[in-house]
C-alpha cells in the first residue's frame, strides 16, 4: 500500500496527475479528428483520380475545422495547465476549439496547403527529387503551423518571425517530435498512441521550447 503522504508518494501522485493532464487533452482533441483521421485512411487506398481530389478537398474542409484549430486550442489548454496546474482538460479542450473555429483565413490557409501537400505528394510518388522537395515543404509547412498554433494559442506578444528568430533549432525540434509521434503510431501500428499522448505530448515539449508561462509546476 502507498502511502501518498509521503515524499515518495506525493511524486507518485503528480506524476499521475500530469498524465491524466496529458490524456484528457489528448483524447479531446482524438474525438475532435476522429473523423479527419478516418478520412486519411480512406484517401491512401485511392490511385490520383477523381475521387482522390474530391475525397481530398472533403478533406481539406475538415482539416480547416477540426485538425488546425484543435491544434492551436491545444496549445491554449496547455498553457491553462502549466499556469494553474494539472486537472482534466477534456471540457476545456473542446471548448477552446470552438474558440479557434474562429479564425476561419488562417486556418484555412493553413489546411489548403496541406492539402495541396497530400495532392503532390501523390502525384509526385515514385519520383526522388520532386518527393523529395514535397516532403521538405511539408516539414517547413508544419514547423510554421506549429510556431503559428503556439502564438495564436498563447497569445503570444512576439510576432511570427521574432519566434522564428529566437527559437530556430527548437521548432525544428519539435515538428521533428510531431512528426515522430505519428509516425510511430503508424509504423508500429499503436493505436494507443494517438489516443493517449501523441499530439498533447508535443504540444507539451514545444510550448516548454518555446518559453510558455509555467507558473505552477507539478
Amino acid at each position: 500500500m502507498i502511502n501518498l503522504k509521503t515524499k515518495g508518494g506525493q511524486k507518485i501522485l503528480a506524476a499521475g496527475n500530469w498524465a491524466w493532464s496529458l490524456f484528457t487533452i489528448n483524447f479531446a482533441w482524438f474525438l475532435i479528428n476522429f473523423s479527419v483521421i478516418l478520412t486519411l485512411i480512406v484517401l491512401g487506398s485511392f490511385e490520383l483520380n477523381v475521387g482522390f481530389i474530391m475525397i481530398n478537398l472533403i478533406l481539406v474542409v475538415m482539416l480547416t475545422i477540426f485538425t488546425v484549430p484543435s491544434l492551436m486550442a491545444t496549445f491554449r489548454t496547455v498553457e491553462d495547465w502549466q499556469v494553474n496546474g494539472s486537472g482534466s482538460f477534456f471540457k476545456e479542450e473542446i471548448m477552446n476549439w470552438v474558440q479557434m473555429l474562429r479564425n476561419v483565413k488562417l486556418n484555412l490557409s493553413f489546411a489548403g496547403g496541406l492539402g495541396l501537400l497530400i495532392f503532390f505528394n501523390k502525384l509526385s510518388f515514385g519520383l526522388v527529387l520532386p518527393h523529395m522537395f514535397v516532403l521538405t515543404s511539408s516539414i517547413i509547412l508544419l514547423a510554421m503551423l506549429l510556431i503559428t498554433s503556439f502564438k495564436v494559442g498563447t497569445e503570444a506578444t512576439q510576432s511570427f518571425t521574432e519566434l522564428c528568430l529566437d527559437f530556430p533549432v527548437k521548432i525544428i525540434v519539435a515538428t521533428v517530435i510531431l512528426i515522430t509521434l505519428l509516425i510511430l503510431n503508424l509504423v508500429l501500428q499503436l493505436a494507443f498512441l494517438i489516443v493517449i499522448c501523441s499530439v498533447s505530448l508535443s504540444v507539451f515539449i514545444a510550448y516548454r521550447m518555446f518559453g510558455g508561462r509555467v507558473e505552477k509546476n507539478d
